[in-house]
């Protein structure tokens, strides 16, 4: 199959279109050109026969009447050129009238001077041109020289004699180009808008082939930068700094690369956590296993304990596992209820009171009544259990767990401040993350595997709240959730 590179496409797209561009503004310009010519051309024909007015009133007052032009064609092809000043003959005597009552021949010349012949003293091709678009009709319509009646298209100008029209003057525009002069400008106007138009079209067409390949190298770029991160090289890059959409779509890249190699890191930083955290409950079960079977330890209660809380252990790092991976998947069931956080929070804190009582731990709470929210009260609770057994786990005997509620505006805010130690400041946005400890040995010995806050937090964010670690005013971590209301 044949394979089209983009470049082409787009190169044979923008050259197809400027061609039609071009040619489309060529066509228009020719006749727009053509038509405005014969626009000029028709205008200053109109203007000359406006200047032709008063020679006809002349030749009326001189006569009295039109007899001296009716039939007699030549004498009123004379008066055209007299008052165009066109014509080779036009400085010859003007034709004599007809003969009339007590005049010669020709009254007004010699008695050896004739009307001239037909096309003496003008131009070759007389009745053509011009004066055949000419036309003379007396006061009442009458023809005097030309067709009966006027051409349909044709422009009449009044003939006035001591303010009394006498006549019509019919000029009819030209319909199209004729003469040879016009004709030819307007063959070299088309010469000249072909050779231009070609000289653009080149230009275009290899602007067009820059244009298409400048337009692909940065696409180009990125599917290099693509197979890369497809082959596992996450720290590809492309870095472009363009302010258009290709831009846009390198940044996005960009971004995606970057969560990439973090989910990645993170991945492998899990593998390696949860390694290990399995590995500890197993190795001190295949110890003391080996060690019953060997004969060093005795089957007794006390080993049975012992199994047992490794087991134990096991089981509820597995259990937290599987309640995380279920968060992460969104496969968790909620079933979401108006119901007031103060009496969830109430209910929980009773439930784990003996909790706190054996890591000597005092509870202080500050649970005004009415927070209604909508919460399924049951992942709520067990979010709340999660704080309860970190604070347990993680907080010196004889220290405080105080839990207040207050009203935040659209949002209720619970703060859950527990005393010393506390954490490095840098540590409290990592606190929620999966298998994270500040002091791993410290929190292993306490029996946590660092997934409580992780499944707490993807809980409230099921919720629509959010969850944070601050700094506690008591000393240790204050756990600061904001619930929106119901």
């Amino acid at each position: 199959m044949l394979r089209i590179k983009l470049w082409h496409r787009i190169f044979v797209v923008t050259a197809l279109a400027t061609m039609l561009a071009v040619a489309t503004m060529l066509v228009v310009q020719q006749r727009t050109f053509q038509r405005g010519l014969l626009d000029y051309v028709n205008q200053i024909d109109r203007e000359r026969a406006q200047s032709l007015i008063p020679a006809f009133a002349g030749e009326y007052r001189e006569s009295g009447s039109w007899d001296s032009l009716r039939g007699n064609p030549p004498r009123f092809r004379w008066l055209l050129d007299q008052a165009t000043g066109a014509g080779r003959g036009a400085d010859r005597p003007p034709p004599e009238m007809r003969p009339g009552p007590g005049r010669g021949p020709f009254p007004g010349a010699g008695p050896r001077e004739r009307p001239p012949r037909p096309g003496a003293g003008m131009p070759p091709g007389d009745g053509e041109g011009p004066r055949r678009r000419y036309a003379l009709y007396d006061a009442s319509g009458r023809s005097v020289i030309g067709p009966p009646t006027a051409w349909p298209d044709a422009v009449s100008l009044p003939i006035e004699v001591d303010g009394a029209v006498v006549g019509q003057l019919a000029f009819q525009p030209l319909p199209r180009l004729e003469s040879s002069w016009d004709l030819d400008f307007a063959r070299s106007q088309l010469t000249h808008g072909v050779v231009t138009a070609l000289v653009v079209l080149v230009l275009a067409i290899v602007a067009s082939m820059v244009f298409a390949r400048r337009l692909v190298a940065p696409l180009r770029w990125m599917a290099d930068r693509a197979k890369r991160i497809a082959s596992g090289d996450y720290a590809a890059r492309v870095a472009s700094d363009r302010s258009d959409e290709i831009g846009e779509l390198g940044r996005d890249f960009d971004a995606m690369a970057e969560a990439l190699q973090r989910n990645r890191d993170a991945r492998q930083r899990w593998t390696a956590e949860l390694s290990h955290e399995l590995r500890t409950p197993i190795a001190v079960m295949r110890a003391e296993l080996d060690a019953l079977e060997d004969g060093v330890r005795k089957f007794d209660a006390a080993a049975v304990r012992s199994l047992s809380a490794e087991a134990e252990r096991l089981s509820r790092l597995v259990e937290d596992l599987y309640q995380l991976s279920l968060a992460d998947a969104g496969a968790l069931a909620y079933r979401f209820d108006d119901l007031d956080l103060s009496l969830l929070l109430g209910e929980t804190l009773e439930t784990h009171a003996s909790a706190f009582a054996k890591a000597g731990l005092q509870i202080e709470t500050d649970l005004p009544p009415g927070a209604l929210v909508r919460v399924d009260g049951g992942r709520a609770r067990q979010l709340f259990a999660n704080l309860c057994a970190n604070s347990c786990r993680y907080t010196d005997a004889g220290g405080k767990v105080r839990v207040a509620l207050q009203d935040g505006g659209a949002r209720w805010r619970i703060h859950w401040d527990d005393s010393t130690p506390g954490v490095p400041v840098d540590a409290l946005p990592r606190l929620f993350d999966p298998l994270y400890r500040v002091d791993a040995s410290r929190s292993r010995a306490a029996g946590g595997a660092g997934l409580g806050l992780a499944i707490a937090r993807r809980i409230a964010e099921a919720h629509g709240a959010t969850i944070a670690a601050q700094m506690s005013p008591l000393g240790g971590v204050r756990i600061l959730i904001e619930w929106p209301k119901a």
